[in-house]
């Protein structure tokens, strides 16, 4: 059924004042490609700034994909606006070389540079709000891709009305609805002739899949459109509970990420992937897959000491009560060649080892400081992180032990296990740093020289 343009324009009237999209604008900047839509929407604003008390201006995006239809693009928006005495800014993105260096989609890499593009000439023109004119068809259509690309509530949610100083707010009316209104009011537009390449799936969604749809469906449009606003609440209701147990479960400092073992067990087991995808986005700026929370989840039911690599920046661990989520240390070297006075930088830390010209008295016991002999040191010493097989024997032991027991012993996690370094002379352990020294390094009355090893 046809609607009156009254209609149509008190339709997107009563969605602005339920959403209060415009509270405390004083001026708007409307992205016009020069399309029916946003044709639309400049023209709406245009007739009702008085009502609003609102400033507008506009600003088009040439995406250099379509040659000379572009620049057409292009020359029709700034005359629009000039007939209108509407404040008009333009910008030139190269997308496909953005697309080819970022290995993006054409249409991900267009809507990543378009909406960078929106936040300069918004700060540029002095406006307090973005407008876009996305209707209840994009919604649609944003909605089936999410499905199509597999997605949560989040996907579920369609297109957000307001997010920050971007607002939307025509999805309340179709495309259909438009192309009536722009008819009836003989509103020129341009039509991009890329929107028929089925190529681009959101153009295969729309002109192949959404058609048959609507045979079951007329009113598919609308359907989906409440659909998603019932999602998009329930998100937020999901949202404000994650993030109040978000700190329940997770502990952080500067070198790690904890996962509470015990107390994610108090939840419901489904909280899992909410939790890691807070984690992810917030915490470690990358995106988050259901590959990632399956490898979580494996993890979780993995023996302590289980190491999962799920990033080129990131790996977890497996604790007895907890998984540790650590960043891969990027250390030049794997091991250094060190002198009997010499200092080197250890994960933000300095080891200094110094030949002392007498050896004290008293040997006063010091946190990570260590006295040992040099009676049997031979050349070079050698820093390095320990090894499978590595071994050594400590104080007061007979036999050798190895280090991997030694670290077991001593109840260091396994997060912590693998940064653990070892100070060796010809190839035996002399010193587990920051722990143990050998049994065959100590100081006895016999000792006539000795070092000193600090780690500070």
């Amino acid at each position: 059924m046809k609607k009156h343009q009254k209609t149509i324009e008190q339709e997107v009237i009563n969605f602005i004042n339920r959403h209060q999209l415009l509270s405390d604008a004083k001026k708007v900047l409307i992205g016009l490609s020069g399309g029916a839509d946003s044709v639309f929407a400049l023209n709406f604003f245009n007739k009702y700034k008085k009502k609003y008390k609102i400033e507008i201006a506009a600003v088009h995006i040439n995406h250099n994909l379509r040659g000379k239809e572009a620049d057409y693009d292009e020359n029709f928006c700034r005359n629009f606006c000039s007939k209108l005495n509407i404040e008009f800014f333009s910008e030139s993105i190269n997308v496909k070389s953005f697309a080819k260096k970022k290995k993006l989609s054409i249409e991900e890499a267009a809507r990543i540079l378009r909406y960078k593009k929106f936040d300069e000439n918004l700060k540029k023109s002095n406006s307090d709000l973005i407008i876009t004119a996305h209707n209840s068809d994009d919604n649609l259509e944003s909605v089936l891709l999410n499905i199509v690309s597999g997605t949560g509530i989040e996907g579920l949610s369609g297109i957000t009305i307001k997010k920050e100083n971007l607002i939307r707010p025509f999805l309340c009316i179709s495309k259909s609805e438009i192309f009536e209104y722009l008819k009836n009011g003989k509103i020129d537009f341009v039509t991009d002739s890329s929107n028929s390449d089925i190529n681009f799936r959101r153009n295969f969604i729309r002109n192949e899949i959404i058609p048959n749809l609507k045979k079951v469906n007329p009113s598919l449009n609308e359907t989906v459109l409440n659909s998603s606003e019932v999602f998009r609440n329930q998100n937020k209701i999901l949202n404000y509970f994650i993030e109040n147990s978000f700190w329940k479960i997770i502990s952080k400092n500067k070198s790690e990420i904890n996962l509470d073992l015990i107390e994610l067990k108090k939840y419901p087991k489904e909280i899992l992937g909410e939790i890691l995808k807070l984690v992810f986005e917030k915490n470690l700026k990358i995106e988050f897959n259901f590959k990632d929370f399956l490898q979580f989840e494996n993890l979780i039911s993995s023996k302590s000491g289980t190491k999962l690599e799920f990033s080129k920046e990131f790996f977890a661990i497996r604790e007895r009560n907890k998984i540790v989520i650590l960043k891969k240390n990027k250390i030049s070297k794997d091991s250094f060649l060190l002198e009997l006075n010499s200092k080197v930088r250890v994960l933000g830390k300095t080891l200094t080892i110094e030949k002392l010209e007498e050896i004290p008295d008293e040997l006063k016991i010091q946190k990570n400081v260590e006295i040992i002999s040099a009676e049997k040191i031979e050349g070079n010493l050698v820093l390095r992180k320990w090894k499978a097989g590595d071994k050594i024997q400590l104080l007061g032991m007979k036999g050798t032990k190895k280090v991997s027991d030694v670290l077991t012993d001593l109840k260091i996690p396994n997060s912590e296990k693998e940064n653990q370094w070892v100070l060796l002379n010809n190839d035996e352990v002399i010193y587990l740093v920051g722990l143990r020294i050998s049994e065959k390094y100590k100081i006895t009355n016999e000792t006539k020289n000795a070092i000193k090893i600090c780690l500070k």
